[in-house]
């Protein structure tokens, strides 16, 4: 396998990368898809980096072409009926191969080394290189990297291939043939292997990806390919001598590869199916059906973490409850009706949301009971949300006939304290609040006398504005 193709990519399941993190860039046998480019970035990238390390970028696949084009016609040897049904047999298989990609731990992977064998063993061996280069620059050009720079960055692919042709050129025969012991293949794959390593740490040039990130992925990759390499030489040999329909015991491996990938990535995508299931159905428990705040049971479970960072005395930290209790929505329910309530109710959702810090938790415990709970570093002490919100009210301006209007009680604690108490006496100065703006209105009856005009049953409201307060 070729490390460098992790450049150009072989397309995995996008439910796999939202499992796994995994980029869409993923790796030949043992990319490091944390530094693999994003689609939108790839051309920003490429224009980021240095000419030098484009250029050394470009390399392989330069290489890749001159190399594999030279030893195809200055060793040329016609091949037989035989030899040319197999060569383009497993010219095919790469090409499939080379986009059957699964994951791994450290990357994308595809299966390509036991055709690779085959290819050395089994074809003649001037035009193995050719056969890879082909194969490689069609599966770029399936998968839509088709512009000049993304083909020479995918010819790199091909470049490993030199290493063993080389190793292995003295031994071929007349016909071409590799008549090769055990020894000289091992030397070819062992070849192959640092030319992978090479061509990998040139290629990623213009990702600026340092050396030490690619030990783990390189020795992966490397035992990984010896494993594949033993398997498709046991296979050559055993189908010898060489008939092509024969030679097709090769794909077993790689459609095994496809199958694996494509049940696991149809078990992740069920999975995640069934996480997001769960995940939505537990928010809207968590969640007031009319405002969208958290309800009851939301509200218990953010007291319950604010709990534990209060109790965690070595990062001390402040929490601070509002309670907030409408005024007189009884009243607007009975007059207007209770779309006018459901309105109002929803709309001092809103400011509560838009008024205090991001990461408080906004509450509706009950019919015009609200909630809000916030957790701030010792610090900076208690936040103010009494006046964040009574800012946010006076402020707010809407069409509806009832002005919003609110009780307001706020209590803190510090570290070690317990919120469960701090509620109960914010709920309690939220009751002195109202209390205390009752009698300053005084006991003057209903906001809205029977009969009125804007009374449920009465006519419009228009051209009286009565306010709630």
């Amino acid at each position: 396998m070729a490390i460098s193709e992790r450049l150009t990519s072989r397309p995995i399941d996008p439910w796999h990368q939202e499992v796994a993190g995994a980029s869409p860039y993923p790796s030949h046998a043992s990319a490091l898809p944390s530094r693999n480019p994003e689609p939108r970035d790839y051309d920003e990238q490429w224009r980021d980096a240095s000419l030098g390390a484009r250029i050394l970028s470009l390399l392989p696949g330069a290489l890749a072409i001159v190399a594999t084009v030279l030893m195809a016609t200055l060793a040329y040897t016609p091949p037989s009926m035989r030899g040319v049904l197999v060569g383009v047999g497993l010219g095919l298989l790469y090409l499939v191969a080379f986009r059957s990609p699964f994951e791994s731990s450290v990357g994308g992977s595809v299966p390509t080394q036991p055709v690779l064998m085959g290819l050395l063993l089994a074809t003649p061996l001037p035009g193995v290189g050719l056969t890879v280069l082909v194969a490689v620059l069609l599966g770029g050009w399936l998968d839509g990297r088709r512009g000049p720079r993304a083909l020479l960055l995918e010819a790199g692919n091909a470049l490993h291939v030199v290493a063993p042709v080389a190793v292995l050129w003295s031994t071929r025969d007349p016909g071409g043939m590799v008549q090769a012991g055990p020894a000289a293949l091992v030397a070819a794959v062992a070849a192959q292997l640092l030319l992978d390593g090479l061509s990998a740490s040139l290629a990623d040039r213009w990702l600026g990806t340092p050396l030490r990130e690619m030990v783990r992925p390189l020795l992966w990759t490397w035992k990984l390919d010896v494993l594949l390499a033993v398997l498709g030489w046991a296979l050559v040999v055993a189908v010898r001598p060489h008939h092509p329909l024969a030679l097709a015991v090769l794909a077993v491996p790689i459609l095994l590869v496809r199958f694996f990938a494509s049940d696991r990535e149809t078990y992740l995508a069920q999975s995640i199916a069934m996480h997001d299931a769960y995940a939505a159905a537990s928010a809207a428990a968590r969640r007031d059906i009319l405002t969208g705040v958290a309800n009851r049971r939301g509200w218990t479970q953010a007291v319950a973490e604010a709990q534990d960072r209060v109790a965690d005395t070595a990062r001390p930290v402040v929490a601070t409850v509002l309670c907030a209790d409408l005024d007189r929505l009884k009243v607007a329910n009975d007059v207007y009706g209770h779309e006018v309530g459901d309105a109002l109710i929803r709309d001092f959702a809103q400011v509560l949301r838009d008024c205090v810090p991001s990461d408080a938790t906004v509450a509706r415990l009950g019919g015009d009971e609200f909630a809000v709970l916030t957790v701030t570093p010792s610090r900076r002490g208690p936040v103010d949300l009494i006046g964040l919100v009574q800012e946010a009210v006076q402020a707010h301006s809407s069409d509806l006939p009832v002005r919003l209007s609110a009780s307001l009680g706020q209590a803190s604690c510090g570290p070690g304290g317990c919120i469960g108490q701090t509620l109960i006496e914010a709920d309690e100065a939220s009751r002195l609040d109202k209390e205390g703006r009752r009698a300053q209105r005084g006991a003057g009856g209903l906001d809205f006398p029977p009969g009125a005009p804007g009374a449920r049953g009465q006519g419009s409201p228009s051209g009286i504005r009565v306010f709630v307060r």
